[in-house]
């Protein structure tokens, strides 16, 4: 069976590695305990410690809640704007809690890389890199070719992978 605390409590350490901000900010508020009520799901209740941290499903005692559907807590995401409603009880900690983490700077192309390999974080940077960096992705023909020559390999990279697996 798979010990969630335990993989939590990983997760949780590579994201403070991708990030010394977070781990800094982490060390100030912690601990920190909420909970997550997702509209017609269950609550999830979240521990943060220096080195226990837990995430359950079991009914606990928590500092704020955030509640509100999967498309309201998504927004509040993206656009890094909390919207006051979604919060219950301590409103304060909740918005401190927020905004270190939304301004931290987590490398994602690290943890992609991690957990998923290289050729995902390679994807997902170019990809980022196309949605938010370029507006004219194909201007520069030193990028194209550079472009062309990353999906040249990532083909062969693949290919090689199915014959191993044969």
């Amino acid at each position: 069976m798979i010990n969630i605390k335990k993989r939590f409590n990983k997760l949780l350490n590579d994201v403070r590695e991708s990030s010394p901000n977070l781990r800094n900010t982490l060390k100030e508020i912690s601990p920190i305990s909420f909970c997550i009520s997702l509209k017609d799901q269950k609550k999830i209740f979240i521990f943060i410690s220096d080195n226990n941290s837990d995430i359950s499903f079991e009914e606990s005692d928590t500092q704020f809640e955030i509640n509100g559907s999967f498309l309201e807590i998504l927004y509040t995401i993206v656009s890094g704007k909390i919207n006051r409603n979604l919060i219950k009880g301590d409103a304060e900690l909740a918005i401190v809690f927020f905004n270190a983490i939304y301004k931290s700077n987590i490398d994602f192309i690290y943890l992609i890389d991690k957990y998923f390999g290289n050729l995902p974080a390679v994807f997902t940077y170019v990809i980022v890199n196309k949605v938010f960096d370029t507006p004219e992705i194909y201007k520069d023909s030193e990028e194209r070719n550079l472009r062309k020559s990353l999906r040249n390999i990532s083909i062969r990279l693949d290919r090689l992978e199915a014959i191993n697996r044969t």
